[in-house]
């Protein structure tokens, strides 16, 4: 099966401050397929020798309580600490990928998720592996999950007006039939810490594109009520990067 990268387009526009300028930013830079303003799917470029064909439907929503991921029992000797060397460029340690809802999704054994509820997976550690982890968690759930209104409630930094403004413009997209976005989106191979402290952390993911470059996907959270949570505030110390081959700094998952 040809896998294929492309933009996600909001088909309708969506108010460009705080946390929903951060989620349409990443739906637009993320590597995804792309929705037309009619709700048709656009021409792919693909990443192999073919191109995969893939639809917009409406489907049913799982049932809330359903787990979407399985959880990977915790070794807490393996979380790092400010102490070590490789405090902000090791990667989480025993790292699974698990398909939710089509998109690929890092599990660890070191660094979480440690609950999973429905669409919600939380429970991260205070390091930068686990805002590695939650940030890609948080955002590819509230943008996937038929059910993202519960990841947004639960999972952003944000007050109760802003979340109302995000599931609403969520809620005007159209929704993705799971195997189009299985056939369509990709792991990304690495990320890379661009700005950590004990309250915020912004970091980037590198998926692959075509002709061995990739496209760097940047991503906040913030230490909230003991866990991480999804927020617009990138650090500017972590300014977005353009597309590149070059990953030598980058930390492989």
């Amino acid at each position: 099966m040809a896998l294929v990268t492309k933009e996600f387009a909001p088909k309708k526009p969506w108010k460009q401050r705080g946390l929903i300028a951060a989620a349409a930013a990443l739906a637009v830079g993320v590597v995804v397929i792309a929705v037309a303003p009619d709700g048709e799917v656009d021409e792919a470029e693909s990443v192999t020798s073919a191109e995969t064909t893939v639809s917009v439907t409406h489907t049913a929503t799982a049932p809330a309580n359903t787990a979407k991921g399985s959880l990977v029992p915790q070794i807490p000797s393996a979380t790092k600490s400010p102490a070590d060397s490789d405090w902000l460029t090791a990667a989480p340690q025993g790292v699974s990928w698990q398909r939710v809802d089509g998109v690929p999704l890092p599990f660890s054994a070191s660094d979480g998720p440690t609950r999973i509820e429905g669409a919600v997976a939380e429970g991260y550690t205070r390091s930068p592996q686990g805002a590695a982890l939650a940030a890609i968690q948080i955002a590819m759930r509230m943008l996937f999950s038929p059910d993202f209104e519960s990841v947004v409630r639960e999972q952003t930094a944000a007050t109760s007006t802003e979340r109302d403004q995000l599931i609403s413009a969520r809620s005007g997209q159209p929704i993705i039939n799971a195997d189009a976005v299985t056939a369509a989106t990709l792991q990304p191979a690495a990320f890379k810490v661009g700005a950590y402290s004990d309250q915020d952390a912004t970091v980037y993911y590198a998926y692959p594109a075509q002709d061995g470059v990739y496209r760097i996907a940047r991503m906040s959270v913030t230490w909230q009520d003991d866990d991480w949570k999804y927020t617009g505030r990138m650090s500017p110390d972590a300014p977005e990067l353009p597309a590149t081959a070059d990953i030598s700094s980058f930390t492989a998952f």
